[in-house]
């Protein structure tokens, strides 16, 4: 079942908006995600992402997303938090500034087949824009499923190598006339390798395609990511 609608999700996106004239784009994404368990049934999360350009020399966002979670059950989270998206933009030989505030809420459930762990993820967001001219509101849907599965790895999958395969889907479902006009906004696609240092920290190299609608111009950005995931 997941396969089928994973193949649904992303299959269409090839030719998405083909009458508009495309881009290519290539950036470096540095990543540490991190879970602090508080109780049994809490725990802290954070992500912490920098991001270049795609003209080198310089990074142009920073992202920083704490939040809160309650373990519902054994293997499902419900989660709220802040993220802060800050983007700064070269136009004219100046650097531009434009904050993104986000309040959010996500409901993950987590499986294991054998040693292959299977997470579906999905997120509201409610994104507060300041651009120079402009300050808006807007919401957003993402639905996100990944697959962990090791490669070369003890019996216990508690130190060695794997892979990661991962599909996150983006809808606008308020404000989309003010961000490209589409109820589809992007949709990111990554596999990656990974090691395993020990049950609490994973390190690993991903290639993402990323898929972007714009007003005006699709992007097609090509990302190739270092990630730190680590929980405690």
């Amino acid at each position: 079942m997941r396969i089928k609608l994973l193949i649904l999700v992303t299959l269409p996106l090839a030719g998405f908006n083909n009458s508009f004239s495309q881009t290519v784009e290539h950036n470096g994404w540095i990543f540490w995600s991190h879970q602090q368990k508080i109780t049994e049934k809490w725990q802290f999360s954070s992500d912490i992402q920098v991001r270049t350009a795609n003209l080198p020399g310089y990074i142009n966002t920073v992202l920083i997303r704490p939040g809160i979670g309650y373990n519902v059950a054994k293997n499902q989270t419900l989660t709220v938090g802040y993220t802060y998206l800050g983007t700064w933009e070269k136009e004219n030989d100046q650097m531009v500034y434009e904050p993104e505030n986000r309040i959010f809420e996500q409901y993950q459930v987590e499986n294991k087949i054998q040693n292959i762990t299977v997470s579906n993820r999905i997120r509201f967001e409610q994104r507060f824009f300041h651009q120079p001219n402009d300050r808006f509101f807007a919401q957003r849907f993402r639905y996100n499923i990944q697959a962990q599965f090791p490669l070369i790895a003890n019996q216990e999958f508690t130190k060695g190598m794997y892979a990661a395969f991962q599909n996150e889907l983006f809808l606008n479902i308020q404000g989309k006339s003010k961000i490209n006009n589409h109820v589809f906004d992007q949709n990111r696609t990554y596999i990656g390798l990974g090691y395993r240092l020990n049950k609490k920290l994973d390190l690993e190299a991903d290639y993402m395609f990323r898929y972007l609608v714009d007003k005006d111009v699709n992007v097609r950005n090509n990302v190739l990511q270092i990630a730190i995931k680590s929980s405690f």
